[in-house]
């Protein structure tokens, strides 16, 4: 069995220096994926399926099949931020793999008092393998907006951005990979002519398998804070989420995780995967925090479908 070379022993020393940093610190919002949230948001050093398009662009690059994925949110609707994520993957296009996806969004009642925001957003992705066992990727995506404040007429916004991500395979068992999340490319330009700067969110990942049916995984969200792309740092620091999956038999995964949320608390996530010939289905259940009177994840669930041809 290979052992992890010099520059791969250096970043997964610096990413579990960071952990003691990050398990005392706050961030916010959701991720997409049923099978992702299930194991506590935690997917960046991971990236082996199609849901990669969202974690780690560069994933994608060691996919071998054309296929289809959905992940919808069945309740909280109007409080968890995600409502929707679809994604189609093609391998193999020359030394490249494309895949085309749309996340949509929304919080609040548009009809209610306080903040109605709602958004779509179209994402073309391209990954390609560089060298044995190291793949990267990017995403071009064009977010469009539509927001209404208590008292006030809906205003809509857009914005172009771009996710990188890294990918490297250390051996068959250990894996690490880092998301530069919103890197560019353009501001979010609302109707009345402002704008808002959209901070770097760099995410860096690592996945470890120490036998075929387990994988464990960890992931820092928004490692040094957020970097807005004037270079300043903006008011947002790095929390920790692990997870773990275990495939029972061949067809039946349990999946368990820690959702960072913010200072001293969380949310418990779990779920389950179930695999048959070339579909899968994957369910979600996303817990209230772990601190008392805190609405964590609000208990939501979620279930994805994933097809190959």
């Amino acid at each position: 069995m290979a052992r992890p070379g010099k520059c791969g022993l250096c970043l997964i020393i610096a990413i579990l220096a960071i952990v003691i940093v990050a398990c005392a610190s706050e961030c916010a919002w959701a991720c997409v994926g049923a099978r992702q949230m299930a194991m506590g948001g935690t997917f960046v050093g991971i990236a082996d399926d199609m849901s990669a398009v969202y974690w780690n662009p560069a994933g994608i690059a060691m996919l071998d099949q054309r296929g289809f994925h959905v992940t919808t949110t069945l309740s909280n609707r109007d409080t968890y931020n995600y409502d929707d994520f679809l994604v189609c993957i093609w391998p193999e296009h020359g030394d490249l793999t494309v895949g085309l996806s749309l996340i949509r969004e929304h919080l609040g009642e548009f009809a209610a008092s306080g903040r109605y925001q709602a958004a779509d957003w179209f994402i073309c992705s391209i990954a390609t393998v560089v060298a044995e066992g190291l793949s990267v990727g990017a995403n071009f995506r064009y977010e469009n907006y539509s927001m209404r404040l208590m008292g006030e007429d809906s205003m809509a916004g857009s914005r172009f951005g771009l996710d990188v991500g890294l990918l490297y395979h250390v051996n068959s068992k250990l894996s690490i990979g880092c998301l530069l999340q919103d890197a560019g490319l353009s501001e979010l330009y609302w109707d009345d002519g402002s704008s808002e700067r959209i901070g770097i969110n760099i995410r860096p990942g690592i996945g470890y398998r120490p036998n075929p049916h387990t994988l464990i995984a960890l992931d820092i969200y928004n490692i040094g804070g957020r970097v807005s792309s004037s270079g300043e740092y903006e008011n947002d620091t790095p929390c920790l989420r692990v997870g773990v999956e275990r495939w029972l038999t061949p067809n039946v995964a349990a999946r368990f995780g820690y959702y960072g949320i913010r200072l001293g608390e969380g949310a418990v996530t779990y779920g389950i995967g179930l695999h048959v010939g070339r579909y899968s289905v994957d369910y979600a259940y996303l817990d209230v925090a772990t601190v008392p009177g805190h609405t964590g994840l609000g208990g939501t669930h979620q279930i994805g479908v994933t097809a190959k041809f």
